[in-house]
């Protein structure tokens, strides 16, 4: 069972990690979008529009990976679902320990073997951990967001918004401005993707990498840090 203590910390914990893998969805889509062929691996919903739109224009021969690189999100989404009913779930903690650490090695192994892998494959399993990470890290101070796809975290940032000025719900209001707070995040990670890539073509993935080992080592920090001020 979740003790009182889990739970006191959990909205911190998904705070950070939630933005961390927004701001990085934002980097990576913008870099997949620019440099891998008009796909992105996180918005499915665009990667889909894109993959019709090259299917009736140009063929299944420009359209076939974009589905590809949907295939691997599901699965990520199927895999994190399974990892995350198992692994730990009596301690958020130690879950969010062991499937950082997932993340982690994952993307160094993929920033590491970028050179290598066909690009078709380097971009299902980015899909992958895409995937893996809208499914894992989705909660920013208490509320559910979509990380990597702003079209709902837009509509829920509006009915947020109607409730805090027309109801005047003070919950409301503190919702609108975290859904503000997760799309600038969102936006400077597609200005930072954008940015490293036109530095240098591999540098976002080891960027990404590093950023979520930092993500990593801050859950190994004692709980007593977090406390609130009184």
């Amino acid at each position: 069972m979740e003790t009182e203590t889990t739970r006191q910390f959990r909205p911190v914990t998904d705070t950070v990690l939630g933005l961390g893998a927004t701001l990085l969805m934002g980097a990576i889509d913008a870099d997949t979008f620019l440099k891998h062929g008009e796909v992105l691996v996180s918005a499915q919903t665009g990667n889909l529009i894109v993959g019709v739109v090259k299917l009736v224009t140009s063929g299944w021969q420009a359209a076939w990976v974009n589905g590809f690189v949907w295939v691997g999100y599901f699965l990520g989404c199927f895999v994190a679902q399974g990892l995350s009913e198992h692994v730990g779930e009596h301690n958020h903690r130690r879950q969010m320990r062991w499937l950082m650490l997932i993340d982690v090695v994952a993307y160094a192994a993929l920033a590491g073997l970028q050179r290598s892998l066909p690009e078709q494959w380097l971009l299902f399993f980015l899909g992958i951990m895409a995937g893996f990470e809208l499914t894992t890290f989705r909660q920013v101070g208490g509320i559910a967001i979509n990380n990597g796809i702003m079209t709902g975290n837009t509509k829920n940032m509006a009915t947020s918004a109607y409730q805090a000025l027309i109801d005047g719900n003070r919950a409301a209001r503190n919702r609108f401005f975290r859904f503000i707070l997760v799309l600038v995040t969102f936006l400077l990670g597609c200005a930072v993707g954008v940015g490293l890539a036109n530095l240098a073509a591999l540098d976002v993935l080891w960027v990404a990498s590093g950023f979520k080992l930092a993500l990593l080592c801050w859950l190994f920090v004692p709980m007593a840090m977090e406390k609130p001020r009184t």
